[in-house]
């Protein structure tokens, strides 16, 4: 007999291996489908599709298991049509297993065997548990195989599992206060936040008498022509590195002639990272008078989040510097 379970697996925990070992004792097969597998860099989606595979490939290994085969399933937003699709894209099974509500009954609407599993300690076995615990800094380990504490290790997930910095429609507007208040100018200078701060900072009334202009040098022939980034410091240091940021900040500064300049330089994913920088990696420069200055930041979260985590921080980092 072949059994499928199917779960997001944010991480593998010791509840769904619970599952595995009832599989293991009753089908010939087990097979796995790794949901949402398109999701990646998120704050309930931490992990890509790959990086889920390997980590069960690496548990089901451990344990010794050698029948399993592990299919990625990405979403699609029709629930009625799901159990339709995921037959299309995982080889025959003939029995469902699962903990999930709806996962199991969407399987019996279509006549599919299904195998309910009530798993034990399920407060504390669930992702969403795991992932808290994560977050906070709190023991996660135990609730998971000692396989995926290392697999966890090796991805950097505890980094990646930091808080989400939301966007507050505040933030601008007590920026705007300031500016306003101090009679200071300001021109930016972005490169992977596209235009965000710019449009945060001129969406509040009256932005003009303080917002001189802004730039997005996306390219480094951009940096170079439009910030004087010297093109040598580009090729050595990365576009995205303190020595970029601190001239385009300055560059900004002296070409608009404001009272500050603000850049901000980054990689806002999914792709472009390394294991040097990865996604996530994002510089701030602030060049106020004769002092400039950068701030590092390691971000998580997709492209969206990174880009609004970046214009929140950067204006925040602005108002706390200008406070003091």
């Amino acid at each position: 007999m072949r059994g499928l379970f199917i779960g997001r697996f944010q991480p593998f925990h010791l509840g769904h291996l619970s599952v595995v070992e009832t599989m293991e004792k009753e089908c010939d097969t087990i097979i796995i489908g790794v949901g949402s597998a398109q999701k990646m860099r998120e704050e309930d989606n931490p992990l890509s599709g790959g990086e889920r595979i390997d980590m069960i490939k690496k548990v089901l290994d451990g344990k010794g298991y050698e029948n399993y085969e592990i299919y990625p399933v990405p979403d699609i937003n029709c629930y009625p049509k799901w159990p339709y699709y995921v037959k299309t894209i995982i080889p025959h099974f003939d029995i469902v297993y699962g903990n999930s509500g709806i996962v199991t009954e969407l399987f019996e609407n279509i006549g599919i065997d299904v195998r309910h599993i009530q798993i034990v300690n399920r407060d504390n076995w669930k992702g969403k548990e795991v992932r808290r615990r994560m977050k906070e800094g709190g023991d996660w380990k135990d609730l998971v195989p000692p396989e995926i504490v290392e697999y966890m290790k090796d991805v950097d997930i505890e980094e990646r599992s930091m808080p989400i910095i939301r966007m507050k429609n505040d933030t601008e507007k007590e920026l705007a206060d300031i500016l306003t208040k101090s009679s200071m100018t300001i021109s930016i200078a972005e490169s992977c936040t596209g235009g965000l701060i710019a449009n945060r900072l001129t969406d509040v009334p009256g932005s003009s008498t303080y917002f001189e202009r802004g730039v997005v040098t996306y390219s480094n022939q951009s940096k170079s022509e439009l910030l004087g980034v010297d093109e040598t410091v580009i090729n050595e240091k990365g576009a995205v590195s303190p020595e970029v940021v601190r001239s385009m900040a300055k560059g900004i500064r002296e070409n608009a002639n404001t009272d500050i300049g603000l850049a901000v330089t980054g990689i806002a994913g999914p792709g472009g990272g390394s294991e040097h920088k990865p996604v996530g990696t994002v510089y701030i420069g602030l060049s106020i008078g004769d002092n400039t200055m950068t701030k590092h930041l390691q971000l998580s979260g997709n492209r969206h989040e990174i880009k609004e985590q970046i214009s929140e921080e950067a204006l925040r980092w602005l108002i706390v510097v200008l406070k003091e």
